[in-house]
């Protein structure tokens, strides 16, 4: 489905004109937003989009505002393999002003990736709580809100040391498998910088009890997570989990997630026209 107007260009948390709208406490919020964006190409722009991942620091240039703004790819199978899927991407928004989103929007770097997209699907979230780093860094500006009473969003980073990448890789797939057997976990997709190195997974949830059962009962990833400590896999990680704000998109394809708006349990739902006219609301 072709996207139209750019969804994050809305900021009254009602109506889009691209599948779903929806908004929470946002003004509250506000200061502390990060934007996870994803990107699906069609087949003859994928070439382009894998060689734009690579110059994006060119063609972003000085022109972005100060934080960390990266546009990573996406493995297959949802995310979670080793193989790239070179038609889905990630953009990542976490600014040190988050009131500069409509600049990054605006950018050289955003049009390139937004525009030859057929799929778009955007969150604008806020950081609740969470520990570790990412390249060092503490990307995340945590509000301390406790999350888990309605839905919220999970994100993991981690960098594997080279002699473990196998027996992490190994262990994908079972715990790839468990999310899309919990009831609970609306959306799940994995990403990353290195397609041998690092894995970013990013999740929406119903509720914490749905999380915490698939994360630390006796299930793979509850497993993986043991092995990963106790034999020392990784070199750094990261785990937060973020307040939804807002979210937007052509959720035709994500019939989970569109359960989760169907059933009032997001605040503030407004459905639209999937493909309703007029495509650039960038400017």
């Amino acid at each position: 489905m072709t996207p139209t107007t750019d969804p994050l260009s809305s900021t009254d948390g009602r109506e889009t004109t691209d599948g779903l709208s929806v908004s929470s406490t946002q003004a509250a919020r506000s200061g502390r937003q990060v934007v996870f964006s994803f990107f699906r190409y069609p087949r003859r722009h994928a070439p382009s989009a894998f060689i734009l991942m690579g110059f994006q620091h060119w063609v972003a240039g000085n022109r972005l505002p100060a934080g960390m703004v990266r546009l990573m790819g996406c493995g297959g199978r949802d995310g979670f393999s080793i193989v790239p899927d070179f038609h889905r991407y990630c953009l990542m928004s976490a600014l040190d002003d988050p009131t500069q989103q409509a600049r990054v929007r605006q950018s050289r770097l955003y049009r390139w990736v937004a525009d030859p997209s057929v799929e778009q699907l955007h969150f604008t979230l806020v950081p609740a709580t969470g520990h570790g780093t990412w390249d060092g860094q503490a990307v995340f500006d945590y509000s301390g809100e406790r999350v888990g009473k309605g839905p919220f969003a999970v994100l993991t980073h981690a960098r594997v040391t080279r002699p473990h990448a196998k027996d992490f890789w190994r262990s994908v797939p079972d715990v790839r498998q468990g999310l899309r057997d919990t009831p609970g976990c609306a959306y799940h997709i994995g990403f990353g910088e290195h397609p041998f190195l690092t894995l970013a997974t990013f999740s929406v949830w119903q509720d914490l009890a749905s999380m915490q059962a698939f994360a630390y009962r006796k299930t793979a990833h509850n497993r993986t997570r043991k092995s990963a400590r106790d034999e020392h896999w990784l070199t750094e990680s990261l785990f937060a989990r973020f307040a939804i704000e807002r979210i937007d998109g052509d959720l035709s394809e994500y019939p989970k997630l569109r359960r989760l708006a169907d059933a009032g349990l997001m605040q503030n739902v407004t459905m639209a026209p999937a493909d309703a006219a007029g495509r650039d609301a960038r400017t």
